[in-house]
């Protein structure tokens, strides 16, 4: 629980005391400018938000100061995340406890409450939602920024097609590694991007994309049917077209177009039967390499629709998957592109630069460094990670607001049967908005017993896009309008994680170069 304490500066130590002797910990003090009061972050490591012992802690603490003397309490723990957000930076917070075994050493962060997805919006009310207004929309935009990451609510019956893929994806693995090798391939490159099976240090993977018509690799069921690489289709599908509904809102923010976030990515993947072409879907180059895809800004074919994204229910996905299935084969028998019966492909297939990539994680494995850290602290390359939490626990994500991790998995099941799909920022959209977005670092846990499966999805812009802003920053500026975008002209999605370095290295350059004042002689 985190609390925001404002009072004069003299007063401080009066009004902190009743939350001191609560067991409240201070975490964060600063001066507010330019009124000179003091801003106090209080931290209080209980499970739930106890409204009626700080109501009598604030009364405590206001009848302990002077009359007159104003002393003012955020009012929910979201309130108190947005001030922190707001006044206080990354460094300025207490994130470490010291280990009373050894001084020189620094124990993990304390753990921060998920606050059970509290009130985290529906999908389907922010796909609705009209991008700029205020509303679900509006408030899932703001919590990303605060956070770095931000709950959306799917029905249980919304969330039947990522338990489907869960559980047969825990299937698949369970096979033998040469099963899973000849299905899948071996973790490489395909078309200039990543994709296959790998077993890792610390967990196994299969990285799936998208292709014209079903995804790659098409893993088959123990029985050699195709109802997995069906369900798969659907779920990437389903995933790229939640990702392209929510990037409008993210553009408002960003105060650009929608079209000039949607520009920047691969056309919306087809159904089997629409049986596009890469050319038709815009596909230039890959991750590394290729012809340069030219500017962007303009309407790119597909890319900008999809929010009205369809979502499977409960009762729909035993016809829709096999509806899939039969689809799949039918364009693996027309096109010979993917593996079906024995047969070999005709050709690489072309893939989009979004996947999904499904991790197993076995509580039996030690971690990194002998911790229970399975996967350790990252952010994702791409524009937003959407990740279903799932049915056995064990994401972490770092809270930009208060720079806590927090099990985004260990929550309360809601009375509704809600289930979460986390959004994170992904770098790219970090380094486009010039830091108004933060990446989301996050980590993954062993489960307490058995496996976790994991489906994050990485919605990626292509490679080879250039990023020129110049039009965006201009468009706002001419309406009044800050656009919180880079000043970026031909730097390249690819070139983004060297961008930084090369910027560093000019500059190095430019005061070594930079001629000395001349010392006057002493007279």
């Amino acid at each position: 629980m985190l609390l925001l304490l404002r009072v004069r500066l003299e007063h401080a130590p009066t009004a902190l005391a009743p939350f001191e002797c609560a067991g409240f910990c201070l975490v964060g003090l600063r001066t507010a400018v330019p009124t000179g009061d003091a801003l106090i972050a209080l931290r209080w490591h209980a499970e739930a938000n106890n409204t009626d012992v700080t109501a009598q802690l604030c009364e405590a603490a206001r009848a302990q100061l002077p009359a007159g003397v104003a002393l003012s309490i955020t009012a929910s723990q979201e309130d108190a995340l947005e001030q922190m957000r707001a006044h206080f930076g990354p460094r300025e917070v207490v994130q470490w406890a010291a280990d009373p075994a050894d001084p020189s050493r620094r124990a993990e962060p304390p753990l921060g409450d998920a606050l059970q997805h509290a009130g985290a919006p529906w999908l389907e009310e922010v796909l609705r939602a009209a991008p700029g207004s205020s509303g679900a929309g509006a408030a899932f935009v703001r919590r990303l920024r605060r956070d770095g990451y931000a709950p959306l609510l799917l029905t249980a019956s919304q969330a039947a097609l990522w338990r489907e893929v869960e559980g047969s994806a825990a299937t698949w693995f369970a096979q033998s590694t040469e099963a899973k090798l000849e299905q899948a391939g071996a973790y490489a490159h395909i078309d200039r991007k990543f994709t296959g099976y790998r077993d890792g240090k610390y967990r196994e993977q299969l990285e799936v994309r998208a292709t014209p018509g079903a995804v790659h690799p098409a893993p088959v069921d123990a029985d050699g049917r195709l109802r997995f690489s069906a369900a798969l289709s659907l779920l990437v599908r389903t995933l790229d077209g939640v990702a392209r509904g929510l990037l409008p809102h993210v553009a408002a923010e960003l105060g650009c177009e929608p079209r000039f976030l949607a520009g920047l990515c691969d056309a919306a993947p087809s159904a089997p039967s629409d049986n596009g072409s890469s050319e038709d879907r815009g596909e230039d180059g890959g991750e590394d390499g290729g012809e340069d895809g030219g500017e962007v800004g303009g309407e790119v074919s597909g890319a900008c629709g999809c929010r009205g994204v369809p979502l499977i229910e409960a009762s729909e996905l035993d016809a829709a998957v096999t509806s899939e299935a039969e689809r799949i084969r039918g364009a693996a028998r027309a096109s010979a592109s993917f593996i079906d019966a024995g047969a070999d492909a005709a050709e690489a297939p072309r893939l989009a630069h979004s996947l999904l990539r499904l991790c197993r994680y076995d509580s039996r494995r030690e971690g990194a460094y002998g911790t229970d850290v399975l996967c350790e602290e990252h952010h994702d390359v791409g524009l937003l990670t959407l990740d279903v939490c799932a049915s056995a626990a064990g994401l972490h994500a770092l809270r930009r607001s208060d720079g806590l991790w927090v099990p985004v998995e260990e929550t309360a099941l809601r009375a509704d049967g809600g289930v979460a799909l986390v959004v994170m920022v992904g770098d790219t959209l970090a380094r486009l908005s010039a830091g108004h977005f933060a990446p989301c670092k996050h980590r993954v846990v062993a489960p307490r017993s058995g496996e976790r499966v994991g489906l994050p999805f990485l919605f990626r812009g292509r490679s080879d896009a250039v990023l020129d802003t110049r039009p965006a920053l201009a468009a706002a500026a001419a309406a009044g309008r800050v656009a919180h975008l880079a000043e970026l002209e031909t730097v390249t999605i690819r070139d983004l994680p060297s961008f930084d370095s090369a910027r560093s290295i000019l500059k190095g350059w430019f005061r070594s170069v930079r001629k000395p004042k001349p010392i006057e002689s002493a007279m």
